[in-house]
């Protein structure tokens, strides 16, 4: 979708301050983050919404989002962290193209899901760097929850 930002992004076309990729998916700064280290899960197939996203894909996404959300509590300590989807812009959704937001929480805030200010250089690059290691995190959580002996110890 040529009119579409996140195809866009994902083509190269536009900058971005990428965290993770794969074939499946890219993982972004929000370029207007409610908090520290606020990042989008983004699909790189082009769906409108969750409700449009083939199953497997949704799955996949909201994995890499909970392996991020992981290593935000278990790696750098973040008390809180909110991973949602917003599918319909009665539901707040802005750029129809199927993402996830994880958020870390690093103090108690209200229901504040966009932040009003464009990241700063300084500020992404001092999240890019406190973030280096999430690739290999995400590789090895995605590795051991979607292997055949994970898959067969659930059944």
């Amino acid at each position: 979708m040529t009119g579409c930002i996140f195809c866009r992004i994902i083509a190269g076309e536009l900058p971005s301050y990428k965290v993770y990729e794969d074939e499946k998916v890219l993982v972004i700064l929000d370029k207007y983050p409610a908090s520290k280290g606020h990042l989008l899960v983004i699909t790189k197939e082009h769906h409108r919404g969750l409700h449009q996203t083939p199953p497997h894909l949704a799955v996949y996404a909201f994995a890499v989002a909970a392996a991020i959300a992981k290593y935000y509590k278990e790696k750098l300590l973040v008390p809180g962290v909110n991973v949602l989807n917003n599918d319909g812009s009665a539901a707040g959704q802005v750029i129809f193209h199927t993402h996830i937001h994880v958020i870390p929480r690093w103090t108690r805030t209200g229901p504040v899901f966009h932040g009003r200010t464009e990241i700063r250089r300084d500020e992404a690059m001092e999240v890019l760097n406190m973030l280096s290691t999430v690739p290999a995190f995400v590789r090895d959580y995605l590795e051991r929850a979607f292997s055949p002996t994970v898959a067969q110890d659930a059944s």
